[in-house]
This record gives structure tokens, C-alpha cells and sequence, in this order.
């Protein structure tokens, strides 16, 4: 399912970015709090199904920025994007036996059937389809918790985009801090120009 997939993007806050480069670690969180509930549902009954006691969920996107992604996911001056490698993401899986990944598959309801327990988590509504979403899906005998941490290598993290309603002044401020964190993160670190994009001005002035 990780075939063809040149970029992973995943919208978040800085909170979370910089306690990824602290760590070197992913965090994936308890599904069960989502908005769509038939999202929920679904992961439920994979644990249910699976005999699993915990699930646990990172949702990327092997799409471009979009408006959707920064105003749903990484709204506000907070909102950032990582950009990784999947090759070398996909790497730090290798020792987790209970962890899968792989792209989302749309479905409109007229042509619901049935499915494979383990491809019940990679299931979702046909209106969610721009969204592209990767998702990284890690499952537990233990009883279910707010989050789970994979180590993840820093050399997989290959950009940090910041948003675009931040400051200039703010920006380099917080670029500073997040390059200060730690030497292991060699990426890019940059500005949204979604918002304000010169070469998109500059050829209708």
C-alpha cells in the first residue's frame, strides 16, 4: 500500500513538532475522540474484531498543501506541516510487529461490502477523499491510552513548514528555536506561502 508514495505531509501545531524533535519520537493518539464518528465506529470494530485492547492513530496525507489541510488540521499562527521521507519512515516501523500503514481507500455507500479485518482501519467515506490520508494505525494487548510513541530517526523528517500567518520576524524567531533543539534534524525549515505567495503577486503587479 506504501508504493508510489514520493512525500508524506502531516498538518499539525507546533506543540507537537517540537516534542517530536525532543524525542525523536511519533505520537499516535486514541481514535476514539475523532469528530467522525463513523471513523470511530469503524476502529472499534477493528479492535473489537482483531482482539486487540488498544488502537492507536497518525493521520498524514501524500498530497500537497491545501487550504483544506492548513484550516482543518494546522489552523491558526501554531499550524506547521512535516514533510517526510516515507522510505525512511517506513524504516522505524521494522521492529514493531503490531504497527501497519498504508493509504486510505474511499468508498461511497452503495458499494459497501465486505472486508478483510486487517483493511477495516484503512476504510473511509468517499466525501473525505481529497484528502489523500496515509495513515500509520499501531495495535496493543495492553489497556487503551491517550497516545503511543514510535522512535523515529530525525534524518526522515525532510522539511517544517510554518504557517503563513505567522510574522516574518516570528518566524525566524521560531526557526531559530526549533534548528536549537536538536543537531540531529538537518531538514528545512520554512514559510508558508499560501497565503502570500511573492511569485504569484509579482506576476499580476
Amino acid at each position: 500500500m506504501s508504493l508510489n508514495i514520493k512525500k508524506l505531509n502531516r498538518f499539525t501545531t507546533l506543540p507537537f513538532v517540537i516534542d517530536m524533535l525532543r524525542r525523536k519520537k511519533l505520537t499516535l493518539l486514541n481514535p476514539m475522540s475523532w469528530e467522525d464518528y463513523n471513523d470511530r465506529k469503524t476502529l472499534e470494530v477493528y479492535k473489537s474484531k482483531s482482539g486487540y485492547e488498544s488502537v492507536y492513530v497518525l493521520c498524514l496525507t501524500h498530497e500537497n498543501e491545501t487550504i483544506h489541510h492548513w484550516n482543518s488540521y494546522a489552523s491558526g499562527t501554531a499550524g506547521c506541516c512535516v514533510e517526510f521521507s516515507p522510505s525512511k519512515l517506513f524504516t522505524s516501523f521494522e521492529q514493531h510487529k503490531d504497527i501497519m500503514h498504508g493509504r486510505m481507500d474511499y468508498i461511497s455507500i452503495r458499494d459497501l461490502g465486505d472486508y478483510p479485518t486487517e483493511n477495516i482501519p484503512f476504510l473511509k467515506r468517499l466525501p473525505y477523499r481529497p484528502e489523500r490520508e496515509y495513515r500509520i494505525i499501531a495495535s496493543g494487548r495492553n489497556a487503551q491510552a491517550a497516545s503511543f510513541d514510535i522512535d523515529i530517526d530525525l534524518g526522515s523528517v525532510r522539511r517544517i513548514t510554518l504557517s503563513g500567518k505567522l510574522p516574518t520576524t516570528t518566524f525566524n524567531s521560531i526557526k531559530s528555536m526549533l534548528y536549537g533543539i536538536n543537531p540531529d534534524f538537518k531538514g528545512k525549515i520554512s514559510h508558508s506561502t499560501l497565503y502570500r505567495n511573492p511569485q504569484w503577486i509579482n506576476h499580476f503587479e
